[in-house]
């Protein structure tokens, strides 16, 4: 992990070093993209606190909270899967978490955490026994970090310095090979400069120049499109250049990449199902080895830093299932609508998908039934399940 060392070492040392009083809860705070969840990952696997602590559990929150959701997760995490947890209401499961940590030395992480409503749903589950227990979340809301963390103990992020940022984007595009030459280091600098400091648009941008052809007329080409759009909104400027690396995708690439956008935000695909989909759908254009093409597409995204790797293989070869960041599924969002193939309406509880020929849409209630006519397939998913989306 670049440039976080001294907010990693803060961390390990605030969760592992002795302190008198309550539970500790430790709030990482920043805006999207700058890290979080990356340092908290980077935090929960480093083999001091895998030492230090009894048990570990990570849950995803996410804007849309479910709290049955969190609880299953954390069980899931402290303790060997059990497909009877799902069939539980939300009392017996936070019953069943607290046995399940009660008298033992814990690490909760917390990930993505929009609300003060999200924390309260779930911390009365949290044994306080002063046992030298901790609490991990991320969160952009700095009131919520107020309301929950223990005084002193929140770490605010802040956006790489020119140095980190290069050196990150270095790390990607060249690994371990020399820059071609000076004129290549100034013009990637230009487009460094244009991230801002934010780590996702660095990876994002950099992810793009490594599939690229390295020709100084492909860097001037980027350098000027990240140049072109200028905003003191650092979320709008880092869509941007997200949208850069978006463009220069191919099409099959690009349906599959908004297809993302069908899920849940942070929802965890598993790679057999969403290379099914991928097929179903007819992103393909290959007559034979379509699971082949699909898994090469999918590692692309990969490469490209656009798809995130949430589980692979025992022997590491092979991704098993995937995500992407929520300014990556806001994107998907964004691109979607903006060529009037997405239509995102308040559906409550549940979202439907209906793909007639090249239309994605999203659909409520009984409004448009002509569409039906044209319906190649439809994808229904509830917010509040806990298994993959039906399709």
């Amino acid at each position: 992990m670049v440039g976080r060392n001294d907010e990693r070492e803060r961390l390990l040392e605030d969760l592992t070093r002795g302190y008198s009083g309550e539970l500790k809860v430790i709030p990482v705070v920043g805006m999207g993209g700058i890290g979080k969840t990356t340092l908290a990952k980077e935090v929960y696997n480093d083999a001091s606190i895998c030492a230090h602590f009894d048990v570990r559990a990570w849950a995803t929150v996410s804007q849309q909270h479910n709290v049955k959701d969190i609880l299953v997760s954390l069980l899931n995490s402290t303790k060997e899967k059990n497909d009877t947890v799902y069939m539980k209401d939300e009392a017996e499961l936070a019953d069943m978490l607290q046995k399940s940590l009660k008298s033992r030395r814990y690490l909760i992480v917390l990930d993505d955490m929009w609300s003060g409503k999200a924390w309260d749903d779930v911390r009365l589950c949290f044994p306080n026994e002063n046992k030298g227990s901790g609490i991990l979340l991320t969160t952009r809301n700095t009131e919520v970090a107020s309301a929950a963390g223990t005084e002193n103990l929140s770490l605010q992020m802040s956006l790489m310095d020119p140095d980190e940022s290069w050196n990150l984007f270095q790390n990607i595009v060249f690994s371990n090979e020399e820059i071609p030459s000076d004129e290549f280091e100034t013009i990637g600098k230009q487009i460094v400069d244009k991230c801002q400091g934010l780590p996702l648009s660095v990876v994002v941008v950099a992810g793009l120049l490594s599939k690229s052809e390295r020709t100084i007329e492909d860097w001037e080409s980027v350098a000027k499109d990240a140049k072109s759009f200028v905003t003191n909104d650092p979320d709008e400027q880092c869509l941007h250049v997200l949208g850069l690396s978006y463009n220069h995708l191919t099409s099959d690439l690009k349906a599959c990449l908004l297809y993302f956008g069908n899920f849940p935000e942070d929802s965890e695909i598993t790679v057999k199902r969403l290379v099914r989909l991928w097929i179903a759908e007819g992103f393909l254009k290959l007559e034979k080895d379509f699971e082949r093409e699909a898994e090469k597409c999918l590692q692309d995204l990969v490469d490209r830093c656009l798809v995130l790797v949430s589980k692979k293989s025992s022997e590491e070869s092979k991704v098993k299932s995937c995500k992407v960041h929520d300014l990556i599924y806001e994107l998907c969002l964004r691109e979607a609508r903006s060529q009037n193939t997405f239509v995102m309406k308040d559906c409550g509880s549940y979202r439907t998908l209906v793909i007639p020929g090249h239309l994605i849409r999203r659909q409520t209630d009984d409004e448009d039934n002509n569409l039906l006519k044209q319906t190649r397939s439809v994808f229904f998913c509830l917010f509040t399940s806990y298994s993959q989306p039906s399709a």
